[in-house]
């Protein structure tokens, strides 16, 4: 006998660990950059409540300027791929085509990345280490709620093609 390990939710089909099945779009409700914006406004918080600060550097500061400009050409180029494909950017809405090209020639996530780096310089400008130091988790967060459920979706709608995109291309960078 064959166990079915899918659960009924309003009609649509969820696999145990996934979104739900019969729903087109990714299912993600909470978007990456409230994600990312929750653990920048911890990091000042817990700032005006302990100072933990990055050692006052200007290579330090330099390189967090660096990483915001990356991440705005980043995220700039990502945003033109999604308009040039007529692909929505919210991941809870269905998408039109599978984007390869692009930033999405070198990673599968280049907003996520983007959000990412900006989030990190964000820290190094300010000298704000909580900061830095919440962005593990948001990754984790960001990686396991968001991503894990694109990719579910992606695999869904795109099938074989995805899973060649997959292979070809690194999920970060």
């Amino acid at each position: 006998m064959i166990e079915d390990h899918s659960l009924s939710a309003q009609g649509r089909t969820l696999n145990k660990g996934t979104a739900l099945a019969g729903v087109n779009h990714a299912n993600v409700h909470l978007p990456p950059p409230v994600i990312h914006a929750t653990g920048v406004i911890a990091g000042f918080v817990l700032y005006e409540y302990s100072a933990f600060k990055v050692p006052a550097s200007l290579l330090l500061n330099g390189l967090g300027v660096i990483l915001v400009l990356i991440s705005m050409i980043i995220a700039g180029s990502a945003f033109r791929q999604f308009a040039r494909s007529d692909n929505p950017v919210p991941p809870n809405q269905p998408i039109n085509e599978l984007m390869s090209s692009g930033p999405f020639r070198y990673t599968r996530n280049p907003l996520y990345l983007a959000l990412a780096l900006l989030h990190g310089g964000i820290g190094l400008v300010t000298g704000n280490a909580w900061i830095l130091l919440t962005l593990p988790p948001v990754l984790l967060i960001v990686r396991y709620y968001v991503i894990a459920r694109e990719e579910a979706y992606l695999a869904r709608r795109f099938g074989q093609n995805y899973l060649d995109y997959q292979a070809r291309v690194r999920r970060w960078f």
